[in-house]
């Protein structure tokens, strides 16, 4: 291990190495500090973060904060979150684990959340303009018009609150302005791809009220070819239309986002920005390949495609089995998603160096989706699923300064959530080993009702010029009421399952988190710092229980941090180079289980079971830089390195000391480059995006299946702007090299299923902008 971190980190420097070199020769590197001759590439632009609740530099920022300004964003192609985080270290997003649907797991650290029920608390928070989302659903995290995204590292239990244990995410709009701005952007592509983005801002009463709209929307063909099987194999029933063997596709898009937000300044000191917003997906269900079959279900049948080919053999239609099946019925081929919501930052100067800050928030989303855990006509294992959310959110900060020796900000947070997850699992393969035995069909109907509530403390003692030592605190009340209902296809109670209907169980529970901080400016251009941090992801009951004995509650998960790191911004800011170590305890790490008799005994029944695995120890280091050279030349780079090791195992969990946990890469690392030529005309800047993770597990158990290999991949831009900068057009290329990979899996090797398929990435994608500003 320690020979591949250091293999890793040598790359790394030779490649920093041989961009300083050919960037910024011997003779520019020796004059640090001497003013910058007008030939010289502009030093890296700043970026303000908010991250301890005001304004900073992120230089100055004394934790680890990846931040993307919209202009790196765009110059990356990214579209939404999972490709913004893609730079930054030890980060892994990936999206439709478990095949349900357009939903993002999200890990920091090696910390995070991959079952996207609401029921069970996310492990990195994510908030749009200081927003939580309690669902994360990856097309409400498209970029609409977006300023700048934060992503800090390591537990921001203080800051940001519960669920951010492994860090938060945070994406901010572009605010409305007095001032003129505004854009159209149109995209067309391979796989018939259109899409658009507008935003304009409008003043209505000058220095008083203005508005920005913001508008996008996209569609794109699917990617993955669901195939008759009768009809590809010249064997068994067809249920072919048309003249091929093809039913539909899977990985198309369809989805289109607006904002509107008012800005409001009735007098000095006072700020109010009222925002609403829509999302509306259509988009097909994730693409997925058939990697596993049981010769108990699949007879002789083959249902898996050859790999490397994008197709499966899924149908849609799901058909009971049993002694009094209810009839086959349609599954749905889309991952629907109506989102909405509406929110008020209000900010008042109250005079004597005190802000408060009001953020209020309400937000609705309601999803339907189909699963199939086989992706074939077999239908062994069907789920269809509707999930609605609706949430209520309250902040209240007041912030001040002790003259010049103290900043505080002292607060409150409220959350309440109601959740319905309702729809219908089938089980038609039977739940024996292997296929066979009990086969099941019911319908469920499960209300979920959240509250928490925080207050919250946080001081900056400026303790010299060059030393400050961060204080903070935070307490939270947490309370949530799960109600299980399970009936038959018809509305009746099934006798083996009478114990689950109208079955109610609760959990409460307090915390108090806390961050001790100290950094130290040792020169104008390095600053180190170190820190204590704790954070935790709430706890709950076992969302999914089969039988009443599996409605078993789950503690929560906690994190203790022990960081140092160095923010270095050297030679006229043309080099940020940041660097972070950390040793992380980890405390009950919540964990999907598919083996649960020995947990909760329910012989002949599946499991889907959220329990306490153990206990680890995470240690790990990062490095971010930003080079800005002579020329037009720049680029940035990041590594990341995550050790994770089991300390302690509960024995029914059937995790052993040895195994990783899911979604956690040891190491993580991408370098970005680019050149922005003048031709007199117009600037060109072709540019390029490298990104490596290694290897990672999808399940607890470290199954071989959910095993997915090291990964690597390449973009590619080219962009022109016209010497006004009023007119730009771009060539995106993404997966370059057409890397045929999975970035999640659907899968289950025990009883009942014996099945397993994986969530395919989209192959290489072309496309072409062309954008004017006015």
């Amino acid at each position: 291990m320690m020979a591949r971190f250091c293999q890793a980190a040598s790359l790394f420097a030779l490649a920093l190495a041989l961009a300083l070199a050919l960037a910024c020769p011997p003779a520019a590197l020796a004059a640090e500090g001497a003013p910058a001759k007008e030939t010289d590439k502009p030093a890296a632009p700043e970026i303000i973060v908010t991250a301890q609740f005001r304004a900073q530099r992120l230089q100055d920022t004394p934790i680890a904060i990846s931040a993307m300004g919209r202009d790196l964003l765009e110059k990356r192609s990214a579209t939404d979150i999972v490709s913004a985080a893609a730079g930054a270290p030890n980060v892994n997003l990936s999206k439709g684990q478990g095949g349900f649907g357009q939903f993002a797991s999200v890990f920091i650290r090696g910390v995070g959340q991959s079952d996207i029920h609401f029921a069970v608390e996310p492990g990195v928070g994510m908030y749009v303009d200081d927003v939580y989302y309690g669902v994360m659903s990856v097309a409400v995290f498209q970029l609409l018009d977006t300023d700048r995204v934060e992503i800090a590292r390591g537990p921001q239990g203080t800051l940001s609150g519960k669920n951010s244990i492994g860090g938060s995410v945070k994406l901010y709009s572009r605010k409305p302005s007095f001032q003129p701005d505004a854009y159209v952007e149109v995209t067309a592509g391979g796989r018939n791809l259109l899409s658009g983005r507008a935003a304009a801002n409008v003043t209505i009463i000058p220095d008083k009220l203005a508005m920005r709209f913001s508008v996008s929307g996209r569609r794109r063909d699917g990617f993955m070819q669901r195939l008759d099987y009768g009809c590809a194999t010249g064997s068994g029933t067809t249920l072919r239309t048309g003249a091929n063997c093809v039913l539909g596709t899977q990985g198309g898009e369809s989805v289109w986002s607006a904002r509107a937000s008012l800005l409001w300044t009735p007098g000095p000191g006072i700020e109010n920005v009222l925002s609403i917003d829509t999302t509306q997906d259509q988009s097909e269900n994730p693409a997925q390949k058939t990697v596993f079959q049981s010769p108990a279900w699949a007879g002789s049948a083959n249902y898996i495609t050859p790999w490397g080919s994008y197709s499966n053999y899924e149908t849609y239609q799901s058909r009971p089995t049993g002694t009094s099946p209810a009839p086959a019925y349609p599954m749905s081929p889309n991952s629907t998603l109506d989102a909405k919501g509406v929110s008020n930052n209000l900010n008042i100067d109250l005079g004597g160096n005190i802000r408060l800050t009001s953020i209020t928030a309400y937000r609705y989303s309601s999803t339907s989706l189909s699963a199939q855990i086989d992706q074939t006509p077999a239908s062994i294992s069907d789920q269809s699923w509707h999930l609605l959310h609706r949430q209520f959110t309250q902040e209240v900060r007041l912030s001040g300064a002790l003259g010049t020796w103290a900043d505080w900000t002292v607060g409150g947070y409220y959350y309440k959530a109601t959740g319905v997850s309702e729809g219908r699992v089938t089980i038609s393969g039977g739940v024996a080993p292997g296929g066979g035995g009990i086969n099941l069909d019911t319908v469920f109907h499960d209300p979920v009702r959240t509250r928490s509530i925080s207050g919250f403390v946080h001081g900056v003692i400026h303790a010299t010029g060059r030393l400050n030592l961060t204080l903070g605190g935070r307490y939270t009340d947490d309370r949530k009421d799960f109600t299980f209902n399970r009936f038959d296809p018809y509305g009746n109670i099934i006798p083996s399952l009478a114990s689950l209907v109208n079955l109610t169980r609760t959990f409460q529970g307090t915390r108090f988190d806390y961050r001790i901080n100290a950094d130290y400016r040792l020169n104008n251009a390095v600053m180190a710092y170190a820190q204590i941090s704790t954070g935790y992801k709430g706890g709950g009951i076992n969302p999914r229980p089969f039988v009443a004995s599996q409605a078993l509650p789950f503690a929560p998960e906690t994190l203790t941090t022990y960081e140092a790191g160095l923010k270095n911004t050297l030679f006229d800011r043309h080099l940020l180079l940041n660097l972070a170590g950390y040793i992380s305890k980890l405390k009950n790490l919540q964990g999907t289980l598919r083996s649960c008799d020995a947990i909760s005994p329910a012989p002949g029944f599946p499991c889907n079971q959220t329990a306490n695995i153990g206990d680890a120890t995470i240690k790990g280091v990062e490095a971010e830089a930003t080079l800005r050279g002579p020329g037009g030349f720049s680029a940035d780079a990041s590594l990341g390195y995550t050790g994770f090791a089991y300390d302690h195992v509960v024995a029914t969990s059937g995790v052993v000391v040895g195994m990783r946990s899911v979604f956690n890469p040891e190491f993580t690392a991408s370098l970005g480059a680019q050149y922005a030529y003048d031709t007199g005309k117009g600037m060109i800047t072709p540019r390029i995006d490298i990104r490596h993770r290694s290897s990672i597990y999808t399940d607890a158990t470290n199954t071989p299946l959910g095993h997915l290999p090291a990964l690597q991949l390449v973009n590619a831009r080219l962009t022109w702007d016209s010497p006004q900068s009023d007119w730009q057009a771009s060539l995106a290329v993404t997966n370059l090299f057409n890397t045929f990979y999975a970035e999640a899996t659907s899968l289950n090797t025990v009883v009942p299923y014996f099945a397993g398929s994986y969530i395919l990435a989209q192959p290489r994608q072309w496309q072409v902008s062309l954008r004017r500003k006015f």
